[in-house]
């Protein structure tokens, strides 16, 4: 099992209220530009590659089959998280697992929980 956590709150992102307006499914749906979309993206792999680094998380892909589980703790609703969780995954790539097709990602879940950050738990599936 590997755990790692993601904070909410960086100097790009000031408050909660910015992070759910970005990141949440509804950003997609009203239209978000795909240079925007890149920009996401970079921002996303710079971060979870920040937080892998020094939380001490080693640098070997998995190379069976996980189940990702994400805990959430913001004001979005369970479903408008996948647009973050699909770039945290993309992220993951080349670190934590080896790919995310199918063959190596077996399920992903959402779920809520109190703590102050993102929470992001691979176990073999």
């Amino acid at each position: 099992m590997i755990r790692f956590t993601i904070p909410y709150i960086t100097p790009q992102i000031r408050t909660m209220k910015q992070f759910c307006r970005l990141f949440g499914l509804n950003a997609i749906y009203a239209g978000k530009h795909w240079a925007q979309r890149k920009k996401d993206a970079e921002y996303w792999h710079l971060i979870v590659t920040n937080c892998l680094s020094c939380q001490n998380v080693p640098h070997k892909p998995n190379v069976k089959p996980v189940t990702i589980t994400f805990w959430w703790n913001d004001r979005m609703d369970c479903s408008n998280h996948a647009y973050a969780a699909k770039m945290i995954e993309d992220a993951m790539k080349g670190w934590v697992i080896k790919d995310d097709s199918r063959r190596y990602v077996k399920e992903i879940r959402h779920k809520f929980y109190d703590g102050d950050c993102i929470a992001v738990e691979v176990n073999e599936a």
